[in-house]
């Protein structure tokens, strides 16, 4: 019969590489998300490779920055997640720069109801606040 000290030695023998196989894979997430400007203040972002809330406001927040060139104020959803008014069969998001009726702040990154409101700075932190997130906006014109 095997001692209680050697048999914990043996089980972390077998264990502990199998750990340290797992800690090594790291998966990253990878967004190209279309995006079309409506208007001066406003634009359409579109789902894309799966991207969930997260990385809309993170696209948007770059898009804001990047293309827009505004690094302060608020984002909000002029229309929440719904058809695409660009791209048939896809859903999208569309987000303004300007004040919207019963505009409310959440904590959630939902994108789903009109008025949502985050600061364009924690639009943009969304992108590296999460270091497995990567997106890369792709403004078009019609």
């Amino acid at each position: 019969m095997m001692r209680p000290i050697a048999a914990v030695v043996l089980a972390a023998a077998v264990t502990l590489p199998t750990l340290g196989e797992a800690q090594q894979f790291v998966r990253r997430d990878r967004f190209d998300i279309p995006i079309f400007p409506v208007d001066a203040n406003t634009f359409e972002v579109v789902e894309n490779d799966g991207a969930g809330g997260t990385a809309l406001w993170c696209a948007a927040g770059v898009y804001t920055r990047e293309t827009l060139g505004q690094r302060g104020g608020s984002l909000y959803i002029l229309k929440g997640r719904s058809d695409s008014e660009r791209i048939r069969g896809r859903k999208s998001v569309i987000f303004t720069t300007q004040p919207v009726d019963g505009a409310f702040s959440s904590f959630s990154q939902g994108v789903r109801r009109a008025g949502k409101v985050f600061s364009m700075a924690h639009a943009y932190a969304l992108c590296r606040g999460t270091p497995r997130l990567t997106v890369n906006i792709r403004e078009n014109r019609l």
